[in-house]
């Protein structure tokens, strides 16, 4: 019998008596009985009248109890077991074994009650609860911002669990809380626990998640993404991806800002609010880099023709002078020699030494026309020289074929000119495959092998640093994900001597101890450290690395050289290519900011690690009376490293990251980043004289990446403009003015170069729309009409014509307003001063009318009139006579330059 069933009667007692029985609890009936029975009692010892009346009353049989029979137990038990509850039969509740069971000799086992169950089944809940809320946490530092954004909502209003809270009390609680609409506090359970220190903390966490929002983080918002359709049109095509640290993306930030201040309203444009400004603020339109525009020369083209001597040497020098030392991607005392048998001998090079000879011609040409050189050819030479190069050695079966050395020289300088020519997305391209083919040929790594020589072997160690420094500049134009990884080479820094002085006491000593380089230079610059940065480094935003410097004193003490030079601009370029790697990459998406905010904060601190250790001779800050070589130097090194800090702090420059409300508070780890970067783009201005010439800045800075490097401080500062100078409020009239002098500099460059006027008119327009809206003066910049661009290079305009000066002026000093808008695809006039011809195309002479197929060094003979040292002179690289100086078309060209 269970507690649910119904009393039983007693034997031998009516229905009657039955209906008198009064109800009673269960918990009553033991003191009743135990009433009865006293009762009974009483009456055995009372009087004989009522003996005589008991004798006298009918008996009442009791039945005897039966043996085998189980005895019936009229006690009442809490809980059944389960055996009793099958055989439904009355349990003893003996634990662990009742008494039937133990009788019977079966399992006994007595169910959970509902208490016990439920309180497990909420301890359960309760613990799965709270791993689903520790698992939101940790996915939303993981997921993009606008999913985070939805589980931090979520959170906030479930509430989270109190660790000194019951988790039932919690459940309860927050149940009615949510019922009835409260909220439930729980600073009064875990109040006593709370430091100051962890106040500070949980301040700083609430920062940091406020900074976490999208808008919040400036250049690396939607980072993992494209946001439009890249293979639409062909404008599109020609412009590709660009990423969240390219100059050309922040300018189309700078573009929605401008419109949304031309109208007097805060904020930027959003895109999806109108077809026609979402056309006219897609990237290609806003792009100043001549990829739409078309490189190849119309009509036939003489392969082996050569430009006259005088010419060529002018050429040649100004390559070596200008372009070498920052990509010594040939050896210049081999190349030189080679380069005057050449000239004045008859004998038969390979085509891919002339491909290489042509490229150095082509890169030399188009700077010829930027300096105004008098010794410039026809403004098509560049061309010219191009197309000769990719016939000799970028026809369909060199594609297809193994690369050699000259392969890749060939590729990287093709590469290089592509560049120079404001090509970027096809210098993009041609640049992987310079990146492919020397990773082919091991050129990425430390060579050990016994057979070659230690100059070989620095030679192509620069080969690849000219390759690498390469590769790293277009991911910064671009913002694409390059060649360039973790732990992709092994290659040693470049030894810090010119290469005619490799052989020299002092270089030879370390040229040959690779344990020595280690110790003097690969362990001790800047660079040697960030490869091993963790993701996520300790201290990050307080990074120092002040002791470091001491170590490098070696290298400091030496003489200044293009090759000392070319050593720190490759350091510069690791740390430079770390921040893309860590700030910039698409997995960055998946990082929390503060994990961020320490990788730039570490980072920061390589870059100045790198300046303190950069010789008194290098150090850009100090202006002394320079020669031209240490002013060049000087130059390229102070470029590169603000447009670095630029980079690395541009992700912080934000509307949203404004200053603090009072002085005394602390400001951000962003807000400070903003200012570095601000004061980066300022400073790099200040590399350049307050008034404009173009020709004297393309002869002393690096020519081919100065639009580059011009656009990153003149972007950052529009912006700032735009945010209403939200970070430094009071130095907003220097903003402006530094604006205005990057405007200027960009109109002067525009005489000479396509480019340079589209970047100026990106630059302008964004200026005037800002000045209309926050009622700027803009009287003192260059104002002109702007004009539809050329379909190819070749087209030019009057030649005597400025590019300010517009042939089709509505109004003089004013802006046209056509049917594109004001940022048009189309919009802008890119037309060329010409120049004056000092070497017309019919001096070029073809030095190969009928070329042999055979070397024409092997027609002599020992005892012929040509010694075979005038043909095959002295290599100083790998200490040998070059037997095959010019192979012939059946041998492999492995002498390279």
């Amino acid at each position: 019998m269970t507690m649910e069933d119904p009393p039983q009667n007693p034997p031998g007692e009516g229905l009657a008596n039955q209906r008198e029985l009064p109800t009673v609890q269960v918990s009553s009936i033991p003191a009743q009985a135990a009433l009865i029975a006293e009762s009974a009692t009483t009456l055995r010892n009372g009087s004989g009248a009522v003996r005589s009346e008991t004798k006298n009353a009918a008996k009442i049989a009791i039945p005897r109890q039966r043996s085998g029979i189980a005895p019936r137990y009229n006690r009442r038990v809490p809980r059944a077991c389960e055996s009793c509850r099958a055989r439904k039969t009355k349990c003893s509740g003996d634990t662990p074994v009742c008494r039937q069971c133990r009788e019977l000799r079966v399992t006994c086992h007595y169910p959970v009650g509902w208490k016990e169950r439920t309180k497990k089944q909420v301890d359960k809940l309760s613990e799965k609860v709270q791993d689903y809320e520790n698992m939101l946490k940790d996915l939303g530092a993981l997921v993009e911002s606008r999913t985070a954004d939805r589980i931090k909502g979520l959170l906030d209003k479930v509430g989270s669990f109190p660790p000194s809270l019951g988790y039932r009390a919690f459940l309860v609680a927050n149940t009615f809380c949510l019922q009835h609409g409260l909220d439930l506090d729980y600073s009064s359970t875990n109040s006593h626990s709370v430091t100051p220190q962890d106040q500070d903390e949980l301040h700083d966490e609430q920062q940091d998640d406020e900074i976490s929002s999208p808008s919040s983080i400036g250049s690396l918002e939607a980072v993992d993404r494209v946001e439009e359709d890249l293979n639409r049109t062909q404008n599109s095509r020609a412009t590709g991806f660009m990423g969240k640290n390219s100059e050309v993306t922040w300018m189309q930030r700078l573009q929605r800002e401008a419109e949304h201040r031309s109208q007097g309203l805060p904020g930027s444009l959003e895109p999806g609010q109108s077809k026609r400004q979402d056309d006219d603020l897609a990237l290609h339109a806003v792009n100043y880099h001549l990829d739409d525009l078309d490189i190849s020369v119309p009509g036939p083209v003489e392969f082996y023709a050569m430009p006259p001597r005088e010419q060529a040497d002018q050429l040649f020098d100004d390559y070596l002078r200008t372009v070498h030392p920052f990509f010594p991607i040939i050896n210049r005392p081999l190349f030189r020699a080679q380069y005057k048998t050449f000239f004045e001998s008859n004998a038969q090079p390979g085509d891919k030494w002339l491909a290489i000879l042509n490229m150095i011609f082509a890169i030399s040409a188009k700077h010829a026309h930027l300096i105004e050189a008098p010794w410039a050819g026809d403004e098509k030479d560049h061309l010219t020289y191009l197309t000769r190069a990719r016939i000799l050695s970028m026809n369909g079966d060199v594609l297809f074929s193994h690369p050699d050395l000259q392969q890749v020289q060939v590729e990287g300088l093709i590469a290089f000119y592509l560049l120079s020519s404001d090509q970027i997305n096809r210098a993009f391209r041609m640049s992987a495959l310079a990146m492919r083919s020397a990773i082919t040929l091991g050129i990425n790594m430390k060579s050990s092998s016994p057979t070659t020589p230690n100059i070989s072997k620095e030679a192509r160690y620069r080969v690849w640093w000219c390759l690498y420094t390469f590769e790293h500049l277009l991911g910064i134009m671009t913002g694409r994900a390059t060649c360039i990884l973790d732990g992709v080479c092994t290659t040693p820094l470049p030894l810090p001597f010119e290469e005619e002085d490799l052989s020299e006491p002092t270089a030879a000593e370390v040229l040959n101890n690779t344990h020595l380089r280690d110790e003097r230079i690969n362990k001790v610059m800047a660079s040697a450290w960030v490869r091993h940065m963790p993701l996520n480094p300790t201290g990050g935003k307080e990074a120092t690395h002040s002791s470091r410097t001491r170590r490098n004193s070696w290298v400091k003490s030496l003489p200044p050289t293009y090759g000392l030079t070319h050593l720190y601009y490759c350091d510069l370029a690791v740390i430079t290519q770390e921040i893309v790697n860590k700030v910039y990459s698409v997995d960055c998406v998946m990082v929390p900011w503060s994990h961020i905010e320490n990788r730039i904060g570490e980072l920061r601190s390589r870059c100045d690690l790198w300046y303190r250790s950069l010789p008194a001779v290098l150090d850009f800050t100090q202006k002394n009376d320079d020669t031209p070589e240490i002013l060049r130097s000087k130059l390229a090194l102070a470029f590169q490293y603000w447009s670095a800090r630029i980079t690395l702090g541009r992700p912080c420059l934000c509307r949203r990251d404004a200053q603090q409300k009072n002085p005394a508070d602390k400001s951000s780890f962003s807000h400070d980043m903003a200012v570095l970067t601000l004061e980066s783009a300022t400073s790099m201005l200040d590399l350049i004289p307050d008034e404009p010439n173009a020709v004297q800045l393309y002869s002393i800075a690096p020519w081919w990446c100065i639009l580059h490097y011009l656009m990153q401080a003149a972007t950052v500062l529009l912006l700032e403009l735009s945010f209403g100078s939200v970070h430094m409020p009071d130095d907003e009239k220097n903003f402006i003015v530094y604006s205005k002098k990057a405007i200027r500099w960009l109109y002067a460059m525009s005489e000479h170069s396509v480019a340079s006027r589209r970047a100026w008119q990106l630059c302008d327009i964004s200026l005037r729309r800002l000045a209309s809206g926050m009622k700027f003066d803009v009287t003192d910049i260059p104002a002109t009409t702007y004009q539809n661009a050329p379909a190819s290079t070749l087209d030019l305009t009057d030649p005597g014509q400025h590019p300010g000066q517009s042939l089709n002026t509505d109004r003089p000093g004013s802006l046209r307003m056509d049917s594109a808008g004001y940022w048009g695809p189309h919009f802008e006039d890119l037309s060329l001063t010409g120049q004056n011809q000092i070497f017309p195309t019919d001096h070029f002479h073809n030095g190969y009318p009928e070329m042999p197929a055979a070397d024409p060094i092997s027609q002599f003979t020992i005892e012929g009139s040509v010694a075979d040292d005038l043909y095959f002179p002295y290599d100083p690289i790998s200490g040998e006579f070059i037997r095959g100086f010019f192979p012939n078309n059946n041998e492999e060209e492995s002498t390279w330059g």
